[in-house]
């Protein structure tokens, strides 16, 4: 009874203790969820003037931008690379959206419908269409043959090839939209006769002066002591020359490959022994493709253009059953079999050329590439080598490949080309032409209608899953062991890993240096902290373990990433405290001319007899704009004792200023001033859009 009634009287302690317990685990549980009241920001990837960008808004677009890929794409895969690309895509169109939708109506920026239908068949019809509705054989562009298609397509097309017209027309509105508000923005950009004179003037105004000086580096750094708590109070007094201008990681990391093994080779070339073996038996080519290679069988009979060069005429000229490899290319081992012969009804040809175009418009810019060409024929038919001739002397694409214009289809050429070649037998050589110019060209095959069917066994030379294991196991227990700064240093110290560094890592970067594709390394040093050692992270063909050494953020100030500058700046400065008290001393001594000054301190006296503003450089010294802005500054014979320049300290005397002549008319300059200005607005606005409207990205939390 006695414990009964213990339990009864600490009962209410007890659930009290339950409580909080659970009050804890939720806490916990929201903390880490995404929907936590304490991280309100969690679900999102940006905001735009304090406005969320949600996750699922991003993602909606992502896959709006993913639909648009495919369409376009014809089935090409979404790789790594690609996905990151789609999502800086649909970024961009949300922050372009947000901005400009309020931009273009505050301003009545609009485009009609007319002015849509004039890209299209008007007078100012978008590049893109023009490249899209271009016959290629003829190089017209026919505004009739875009009617018809549209005409087609809104009448009797497929919702598919709709949706992809009404994409088109709205990427052509927004880029109208956006040209239009660039232009009208530039329109507001000039520059006064003020600021043109400024530039006149200070490339015309010059002054004529003595100097003197002692520059910084005749002290050597290693004079100057630097301990760490001098640069840590020299960098608290000038924090506002170091602040960071973007947000940026310092990331060591090391790497554990997993490239194959001397195991995985000798069981490769057994693999590709065994093959050779039963791929050459096999009775059905098309199964045993598909079972033993990573490309499936494809029936469709191809051309010599098809195939590679280096086996196109092993491949045309053995029979049916024949295998052409194995060959080892591009990381892959590869075996061909020839499956099935068929002669079809195109015929292909294969020449080399060298074009030699027509420089003008008159019968004699003809007659002068003409003789030019006859010239370089007869070397050739005198035994000159054709693809050193090509190179030299050809003036197109084809010159760095000697000429070779590979296997082409009869008609793919323009019609007195293709009639040389077709009419022609291997060896042949001419001179042909052409709208182009005048081409010397040699048939470099006979003629073929031959197409094959090819049956290809492929297989990637990589790492085993074993290998692969034992990399990662080497990794793991590395990590494990690496849970500090200090013992990821040591460990990879006893390890010989060579410890590598990622200086400035942004924010929405997707490599390590020497390492692509590795967001995810990126995304892990973006929610850690400094000294976090990360775990095992797979990049390709390599694991990567890495630790945060430094922490940057946008708008501070941060030591130890500004170390350098600081040293250097605060070596500089203790440099000038010495040189200017050297210089006191002259002057406090009698010195008190230049002439005196050079003498007293073994230093030359330097003329400069027309130092203007724009020119910056100083004998001895180099580039000093603070010394020159103080010349053009100054009071003409007024001797300086002592002035503290970007490259050492000077004594000077500006004997006269030579004004810049009058002129009238700036009008050169000012043009020459607002030219930048224009381009800046014009590419750059969107960018200060951004900062107008405190535009946060937090992408790298999700991806």
């Amino acid at each position: 009874m006695a414990i009964l009634t213990k339990i009864r009287n600490r009962s209410g302690i007890a659930i009290g203790f339950v409580g909080l317990a659970l009050v804890l685990f939720l806490v916990s549980d929201a903390l880490t969820s995404g929907n936590s009241i304490f991280n309100a920001q969690s679900n999102n990837v940006g905001t735009i003037d304090g406005d969320a960008i949600t996750y699922k808004e991003f993602e909606m677009e992502v896959a709006k931008q993913e639909d648009l890929f495919k369409e376009r794409a014809q089935g090409q895969p979404l790789d790594d690379n690609t996905r990151n690309q789609i999502r800086e895509q649909a970024w961009n169109t949300i922050i372009q959206e947000n901005l400009m939708t309020k931009e273009y109506s505050d301003l009545g920026v609009a485009l009609t419908n007319e002015e849509l239908t004039d890209l299209f068949v008007g007078d100012n019809i978008h590049p893109q269409v023009k490249q899209s509705f271009t016959d290629p054989k003829t190089g017209i562009f026919d505004k009739n043959v875009v009617i018809q298609n549209l005409k087609q397509i809104t009448e009797k097309g497929d919702e598919k090839t709709k949706k992809q017209l009404r994409a088109f027309e709205d990427y052509l509105l927004q880029e109208g939209l956006s040209r239009k508000y660039a232009s009208l923005v530039k329109k507001g950009v000039y520059t006064t006769n003020v600021e043109a004179k400024k530039l006149y003037e200070g490339r015309t105004k010059t002054a004529e002066l003595n100097y003197v000086v002692m520059p910084f580096n005749t002290i050597a750094d290693s004079t100057i002591k630097a301990e760490e708590s001098d640069l840590k109070s020299y960098f608290n007094k000038n924090q506002n020359k170091y602040k960071e201008r973007e947000n940026s990681r310092k990331v060591d990391f090391v790497v554990y490959n997993f490239s194959p093994s001397k195991e995985d080779s000798a069981e490769m070339q057994k693999w590709v022994s065994e093959q050779v073996v039963a791929f050459a038996q096999s009775k059905n080519d098309t199964q045993y493709i598909d079972a033993n290679s990573e490309v499936r069988f494809d029936p469709t009979p191809r051309s010599r253009k098809d195939f590679p060069e280096d086996i196109v005429e092993k491949l045309f000229s053995d029979s049916v059953g024949a295998l052409v490899g194995p060959m080892f290319k591009d990381n892959k081992y590869q075996i061909y079999k020839v499956c099935g012969v068929k002669n079809d009804t195109t015929v292909f040809m294969r020449a080399s050329h060298i074009l030699f175009k027509v420089e003008g418009t008159t019968a004699q810019d003809t007659l002068n590439s003409k003789t030019k060409a006859e010239e370089i024929l007869a070397q050739l038919k005198s035994g000159s080598d054709f693809a050193m001739m090509a190179s030299q002397y050809g003036t197109d694409g084809t010159k760095d490949k000697g000429g070779d214009l590979g296997w082409f289809q009869d008609g793919q050429m323009v019609k007195e080309f293709n009639s040389f070649c077709k009419s022609g037998k291997k060896g042949d050589i001419g001179l042909v032409k052409t709208q182009f110019g005048w081409h010397i060209v040699k048939i470099t095959e006979n003629k073929s209608s031959k197409l094959i069917v090819a049956g290809l066994l492929e297989r990637t030379f990589k790492a085993s899953e074993k290998t692969v294991g034992m990399a990662f196991n080497e990794a793991s227990q590395f990590a494990a062991s690496s849970r500090s700064a200090s013992s990821f240093e040591e460990n990879a110290k006893a390890k010989k890993l060579e410890v590598k560094t990622a200086e400035y890592v942004r924010e929405n970067d997707n490599f390590l240096p020497g390492y692509p594709e590795a967001r995810e390394a990126i995304k892990w040093a973006y929610n850690a902290e400094v000294g976090d050692v990360s775990e095992v992270i797979t990049i390709g063909d390599k694991h990567v373990i890495a630790v945060v050494k430094d922490i940057r953020e946008k708008g501070k100030a941060n030591f130890d990433a500004a170390k350098a500058r600081v040293e250097a700046d605060y070596r500089k400065d203790k440099k000038a405290e010495q040189l200017t008290a050297k210089m006191k001393e002259a002057v406090d001594g009698g010195a008190n001319t230049l002439d005196a000054i050079s003498k007293k301190l073994n230093l030359p006296l330097t003329p400069i007899g027309s130092q203007t503003f724009e020119n910056t450089n100083i004998a001895y010294v180099g580039q000093d704009n603070s010394f020159v802005g103080a010349v053009l500054g100054s009071t003409p014979n007024k001797f300086v004792s002592s002035f503290k320049g970007d490259g050492g300290i000077y004594a000077f005397q500006v004997n006269k200023f030579v004004d810049a002549p009058a002129i009238k008319d700036y009008t050169p300059y000012k043009a020459e001033l607002k030219q930048p200005l224009s381009q800046k607005v014009e590419y750059g606005f969107i960018e200060t859009l951004k900062d107008l409207h405190k535009v946060t990205d937090l992408r790298y939390k999700f991806y």
